[in-house]
């Protein structure tokens, strides 16, 4: 229930909170070596694949359910007060990602690009390589992270700091989230 209710605040708070909060603009060398260019379909692929895949393989594991909305709830938060700290500006020459679910659901179907620190993409794509028990599961997701990782920054989407520090942030939430789910286990079995 927290995290429908955080999903459906999510436009309000980026549109009345993040959204006028002026924002740093990064100067990111990387983001200059290429030249942008819409990977949109491909990172949307690579994603909603990697979710069905998982979601697949976690159907009779309800630990692994828990960790995941868990984790994604934690994940959720901590990306909304670290937008809210470090707010910064969209990247030079961005391509907007055009995700028609994810742009009615969590932007009111409106266009948001003030979401940066830390990318949201690569932290779900690391979460569900985190939760993934399958070998050649786990590793196709954690390659998807990264192929997301380079086509966000190629894309401008991102700066790369975004994309860089999802992955630590979430492996960090994951681990401890997994430490209190096991404690949370063990008080309820031993009363």
């Amino acid at each position: 229930m927290a995290l429908l209710t955080i999903l459906l605040t999510l436009p309000y708070y980026f549109h009345s909170v993040i959204g006028p909060k002026p924002g740093l603009q990064l100067q990111d060398p990387i983001l200059n070596l290429f030249t942008p260019q819409d990977f949109s379909v491909l990172i949307f692929t690579l994603i909603y694949l990697s979710l069905f895949i998982v979601l697949w393989g976690l159907i009779n594991k309800p630990y692994g359910i828990a960790l995941g909305l868990g984790s994604y709830l934690v994940i959720t938060i901590v990306r909304t007060i670290t937008m809210y700290v470090f707010t910064l500006e969209p990247p030079t020459g961005i391509i907007v990602l055009q995700d028609p679910f994810i742009d009615r659901v969590a932007y009111g179907g409106n266009v948001f690009t003030k979401d940066l620190f830390f990318s949201g993409h690569v932290a779900t794509l690391t979460l569900l390589g985190l939760v993934e028990e399958r070998p050649w599961a786990k590793k196709s997701v954690l390659s998807c992270a990264v192929i997301v990782g380079i086509l966000i920054i190629i894309q401008r989407v991102h700066y790369t700091i975004d994309v860089v520090a999802a992955p630590f942030i979430t492996y960090g939430i994951v681990k401890l989230f997994n430490q209190f789910l096991k404690k949370a286990i063990q008080t309820e079995r031993g009363s």
